[in-house]
């Protein structure tokens, strides 16, 4: 109820003090701009409902404050655009702020019509971050134009007055100057006393201000025109952020940004009763600081309720550690200086950092600003190790060691000393490991007992916590409908089990199903067939919808699986085995299909890991290939044989036999033999040059067959009489040959062994078979090999 009260008088507070708008010309600083060129452009960037013609943004600094004018011209193309250029809302902080209305036109055909006068003006107190608990007291002047019409152009200026104290006379902003429409002109211009240090980044642009000096300030100006849409591809990370944009601060680095930072995180010398006796507690029970600092997290984040009260300089101040603690409440500054307050009281070096949660990393990239940050949260050494703790989450489980740490790329830390961004580097990953067990040992006709057991450790185990806790039964209807996908008619055979371990921060589910029909008959092959998927590994491997893109893809890090997939089968079977490996610069996958020792069960092996958090789009075609080759590698198929007393996983095929590094070394061995040979061949004599040609050629048919031979020896069992028909046809060759050799040749005395005398006539039974055996072995092979491939293709 205090929350309720306080809430209204704050609101109470905002209204009885804002000044609410006024009307008036514009200041007279302004350098006035026209809504649309003199001379019609030839450019032509209207897409869509709305053309956008200009966005006019000047900003002047003086020893009173800031003032910001603004000024925006848009032109409706159809019905859509008049709806959206028809009305206009203004917002600002009532708190330090005042708003001046200085024009709001319509301009149809080149006549300017003026519809401030008796324009009806809301202020309405709308807090757009209340849904996310966050209330910051700002207003919205909003605005409804009557009579607009397609083709009409809508004009309107105003300008805020006032600077929020918090950042003690310093002066910093970001203008974009494109976006993911087309815009006809973007001008920006900072006039600032000349005395004044200003630091000035261009983002994505080559765009340079035009500087000059009068009147003792300083005028920088950048104008563009003819800006064209810059188009983000779908999935780009957070930090990638290619619109052009320009920034000044009068923060010359990030040293003077944790100056600026630390009198408003100062810790209280001495903590209030109440906050003194829990500190004095967890002292008593906890003896470690690494279990220190996980109770104090723990209370801060299970005690302690989000809810942000920003208004004006609480935007970036935090509430004293006392009275968040008594009121139990607070917004990410409130609750990460309670916390560091509770470190520090006990001996343990904590500090705030300062981070963004969206654009992440791109802060690097950002002049020295506070605006740079959106989140605080506590950075804390312990043992030697580097610890980011937030406070904001929902309590987290487990040892310190264990716990989630959010990385957000880099972190500003406010403590003395500190002079530039830091690289967060969480000791924690993201791992997920899945044991999945099909028992089909009954018989490939009966229903198969389904089993997974999933582990998830880190923030998975956070999230899953959180999820249990408010809708466990409708988690398990998403599962099995999520199984029910690839397995028809399967059903739960029990509830969802959980065995949570919270001191390593690990989560396991227990899933139990039956899948009656995990056998499909297959009547044409007379056997039936069962698919067998690792359903987590597949989606990390999905294929991405381009190729080519101009943005990064966005990719889940850290993330690994580990799924492990058992097969129990009622016999033994003839398991194919395979080993996969792939390798990108973005993840490494690898598939292992192994048969158990009995060979009654297969077991596959899956393991994904990511690498980085994206693909740049030049590494696209490789990662899509990759993902491509790791995708085909998953899955398998089991056929029973019902015609054999054994099963096998697929009819035997000749496979070739993996020599590893033998067989290259082996040909290498027998083309240089082959080489040698012939050249000593062509220095013999003349008369000898028949003979050794023929010889030469049977020395390499006979040496290709039997590395073929040796290197697949399935095919001399598949095809045996493919290898009597070529060991025929080489030994007719050779006894057509002999009878030639010259007896000045090296191979004459092997014929004078064989054949009794070179110029004898060859004995009857060895002239028997070389003219009537082999021509008959030979044709009988033939028809032998035609037979085979007759009845395999049949």
């Amino acid at each position: 109820m205090r929350v309720v009260w306080l809430l209204l008088g704050l609101l109470w507070m905002c209204a009885a003090g804002a000044q609410g708008y006024k009307t008036g010309a514009a200041p007279a600083w302004v350098v006035p701009l026209a809504a649309e060129p003199a001379t019609p452009s030839t450019w032509q960037p209207q897409r869509g409902s709305v053309a956008y013609l200009l966005r006019d943004m000047q900003t002047r600094v003086d020893q009173r404050g800031k003032v910001t004018y603004v000024h925006v011209a848009s032109k409706a193309l159809d019905g859509g655009g008049v709806e959206k250029v028809a009305n206009l809302s203004i917002n600002f902080d009532p708190t330090y702020q005042s708003l001046t209305l200085h024009a709001i036109n319509l301009i149809r055909a080149g006549k300017v019509i003026s519809k401030l006068p008796g324009a009806k003006v809301q202020l309405l107190q709308r807090e757009t971050e209340l849904d996310y608990l966050v209330y910051d007291g700002s207003k919205t002047a909003s605005v409804l134009r009557d009579d607009v019409r397609i083709g009409d152009i809508v004009e309107y200026a105003f300008s805020l007055d006032g600077s929020n104290p918090v950042f003690q006379g310093k002066f910093t902003s970001r203008v974009d100057m494109s976006w993911s429409v087309p815009v006809d002109r973007s001008f920006a211009r900072l006039l600032i006393p000349a005395s004044r240090t200003l630091r000035l980044v261009t983002h994505n642009s080559k765009l340079q201000p035009v500087v000059s000096e009068a009147g003792g300030y300083r005028d920088y100006r950048w104008d563009a025109q003819n800006i064209a849409a810059t188009k983000v591809d779908k999935g780009a990370p957070e930090w990638f952020n290619p619109y052009a944009a320009v920034q000044w601060s009068e923060f010359d680095d990030w040293a003077s940004v944790v100056q600026w930072s630390l009198p408003l995180y100062q810790t209280p010398r001495v903590p209030g009763p109440a906050l003194r006796d829990e500190i004095a507690r967890i002292g008593r029970e906890y003896s470690s600081a690494a279990g220190r600092a996980a109770a104090v997290l723990q209370l801060v984040q299970r005690d302690v309720r989000y809810l942000g009260i920003e208004v004006g300089p609480g935007s970036h101040a935090p509430t004293a550690p006392d009275k968040v603690y008594q009121r139990r409440f607070g917004d990410c500054k409130d609750k990460t200086l309670l916390t560091v307050t509770m470190l520090r009281a006990l001996d343990i070096d904590a500090a705030p950092a300062l981070v963004n949660t969206e654009i992440t990393r791109d802060v690097a990239n950002w002049a020295p600003t506070p605006l740079a940050f959106n989140h605080v949260l506590v950075r804390a050494r312990i043992a030697g190790q580097v610890y980011w703790l937030d406070p904001t989450r929902s309590m987290q489980q487990g040892e310190l060691a264990h716990l989630y740490q959010p990385d957000y790329g880099y972190a500003l830390v406010v403590e003395p000393g500190s002079t530039a961004l830091s690289r967060m580097t969480p000791a924690t990953g993201s791992l997920k490991t899945i044991r999945a067990v099909f028992d089909s040992s009954a018989g490939v006709d009966q229903p198969v007992n389904y089993t997974i057991h999933t582990t998830v450790q880190g923030e998975r185990a956070d999230n899953l916590r959180r999820q249990l806790r408010y809708n466990r039964s409708e988690m398990a209807t998403q599962y099995q409908n999520f199984y029910a996908r690839r397995y028809e008619g399967i059903h739960a055979s029990g509830g969802l089990e959980i065995k949570d371990d919270e001191a390593l921060n690990e989560l396991t589910t227990l899933e139990s199903y039956r899948i009656p029909r995990f056998w499909v008959r297959d009547d044409k092959h007379r056997r039936s067939q069962a698919q067998v998927e690792s359903s987590e590994i597949e989606e990390p491997l999905k294929a991405p919808e381009a190729i080519s893109r101009n943005a990064p893809l966005r990719q889940e890090y850290p993330r690994e699986i580990i799924e492990v997939t058992e097969v129990r089968l009622p016999y033994a079977w003839n398991i194919k085995t395979s080993d996969t490996t792939v390798r990108d610069p973005t993840f490494e996958f690898f598939y292992k299909i192994t048969r158990g020792a009995d060979s009654k069960s297969v077991l596959i092996t899956a393991h994904y890991k990511a690498l980085r958090d994206a693909i740049e789009p030049g590494d696209m075609g490789n990662y899509a290939a990759h993902l491509k080759q790791a995708r085909d590698a998953v899955g398998y198929n089991l056929y029973s044989s019902p015609d054999a007393g054994a099963a096998s996983e697929q009819p035997e095929t000749a496979q070739p036999v993996r020599r590893g590094w033998l067989a290259p070394v082996v040909a290498v061995l027998l083309l240089v033999a082959l080489a040698v040979l012939a050249q000593r061949m062509q220095q013999a004599p003349p008369a000898h040059a028949e003979v050794n040609r023929r010889l030469l050629l049977a020395a390499v048919v006979g040496s290709g067959l039997g590395v073929g031979c040796w290197m697949a020896p399935g095919l001399v069992k598949v095809m045996p009489e493919l290898t009597m028909v070529l060991l025929a046809l080489l030994g007719r060759y050779l006894l057509r040959t002999v009878p030639t050799v010259p007896a000045t040749h090296v191979a004459y005395p092997l014929a004078l062994r064989l054949y009794g005398a070179r110029d004898r006539r060859l004995p009857k039974a060895l002239h028997f078979f070389q003219r009537e055996m082999l021509p008959l072995l030979g044709w009988c092979a033939i028809g032998a090999v035609l037979a085979r491939l007759v009845s395999l293709t049949a």
